[in-house]
């Protein structure tokens, strides 16, 4: 503050509102730009939250799906004559 001394009062006036001015400024962009980066990263980890669970409900179905079907082949006539004489050439 010795530089001050000298100075005309306006000047320092004008010298110690800036820098608080300034300072302000800084403190209010790095607050804002947090809180921003916050609300972005959540939304985007909820976006890909519900596109992950999408997919997963698809793939269960496609595998539900799959199961029921490989199931249902193998209670059919033809595999349980087959497994019951696996040495017939015609069943095979």
């Amino acid at each position: 503050m010795k530089f001050l001394v000298n100075r005309k009062l306006a000047t320092r006036i004008g010298i110690v509102t800036t820098a608080i001015t300034c300072t302000g400024m800084l403190l209010l962009w790095f607050v804002v730009s947090s809180r921003v980066a916050s609300m972005v990263q959540n939304n985007i980890t909820n976006q890909m939250i519900d596109a992950v669970e999408s997919r997963a409900s698809i793939i269960n179905e496609y595998v539900t799906s799959a199961e029921e079907y490989m199931t249902a082949f193998a209670l059919g006539s033809e595999v349980q004559d087959l497994l019951h004489n696996p040495d017939d050439p015609n069943l095979l």
